[in-house]
């Protein structure tokens, strides 16, 4: 059963668009059954926000819970584990266990820090739903405070292959190593027939054998747009990313970062590897030129566009 409670107070009130928003909810008491807040009753004015940081101190209850069961979420609607669908709704942010939380009942001051994936504006519906994960346990957060801002995350150094490339490029490899690249989509080349892959890499000494990569293409905001890991799983351990597949890029800025297995690839260009594999990895890049460039190729320029898949 959903839990919606009003906000219990709130303090340092955005009061214009350029103005982080700040307000603080108390105390709340935490269950294995989850609990939503309305924060549109805070008076959310109007804005982009793209970044938020959330802190509570956290205090055991019934039922043995853990500071490091303490999880949360903003999200358009109210929401209850088991109850509905999280398919149905907008998660904003999911960031997981505090980096501050205890495999124990101890109390302690909880922070999560982050990055809003997608951006949340002003005046949408917005809830933080709360929830201990362990069965039956329940726990007090006390003094949770919330603040949305307009921080952005520094985009990774990177090797530049310019605009609507169509090139490859190969740069060495080394153990645990994410390689970044960028490019920018003009003219609409982002919605025709485009692909990123890391055919003709090569690499040894990584736990699942040679020559094994993965892929992930980012916004200009940091965030995931596609990953790949096997272009043909079981076969091809190479990564490749398609039109076909995740669809048309808008006009803008882009980012790739490329690693052996084993990658992480997360929101605000957070991309990891614990790969000891070492190597060469290539990058092939290629996006057709957008229709009112095809006629200053002739009629064979568009003729090998066609053939080029």
């Amino acid at each position: 059963m959903k839990k919606t409670i009003a906000i219990i107070a709130a303090a340092g009130l955005a009061t214009a668009a350029n103005a982080q928003f700040n307000v603080n909810l108390g105390n709340l008491a935490v269950t294995d059954a989850g609990i939503s807040v309305d924060l549109n009753g805070a008076g959310i004015p109007a804005a982009s926000y793209t970044s938020f940081s959330v802190t509570a101190d956290w205090v055991v209850g019934g039922g043995n819970p853990f500071s490091n069961e303490a999880i949360w979420a903003f999200t358009d609607a109210a929401f209850a584990p088991g109850v509905d669908d999280p398919a149905l709704f907008t998660f904003y942010a999911d960031p997981g266990v505090s980096p501050d939380a205890l495999a124990s009942g101890d109390p302690v001051s909880l922070t999560w820090n982050g990055f809003l994936s997608p951006n949340y504006s002003g005046g949408d519906s917005l809830f933080f739903n709360a929830l201990q994960t362990f069965g039956g346990s329940d726990a007090t957060w006390n003094n949770v405070d919330i603040t949305l801002g307009f921080d952005s995350v520094m985009a990774p150094t990177s090797i530049n292959l310019g605009a609507n490339p169509s090139s490859s490029t190969s740069v060495p490899l080394n153990q645990g190593e994410i390689t970044w690249f960028t490019f920018d989509v003009e003219g609409g080349a982002g919605g025709l027939d485009w692909s990123i892959d890391t055919f003709g890499s090569s690499n040894t000494g990584g736990s699942f054998g040679d020559d094994d990569t993965e892929l992930a293409l980012y916004d200009s905001a940091g965030n995931v747009i596609a990953t790949n890991d096997d272009a043909i799983p079981g076969t091809n351990f190479l990564s490749e990313l398609l039109s076909d597949d995740v669809g048309a890029l808008a006009d803008g800025t882009y980012y790739i970062a490329a690693g052996a297995f084993n990658s992480v690839f997360a929101d605000a260009f957070d991309a990891s590897s614990t790969s000891t594999a070492v190597g060469t990895t290539v990058l092939n890049v290629s996006f057709i030129p957008a229709p009112a460039s095809l006629a200053m190729l002739g009629l064979g320029g568009l003729a090998a566009a066609r053939r080029r898949r």
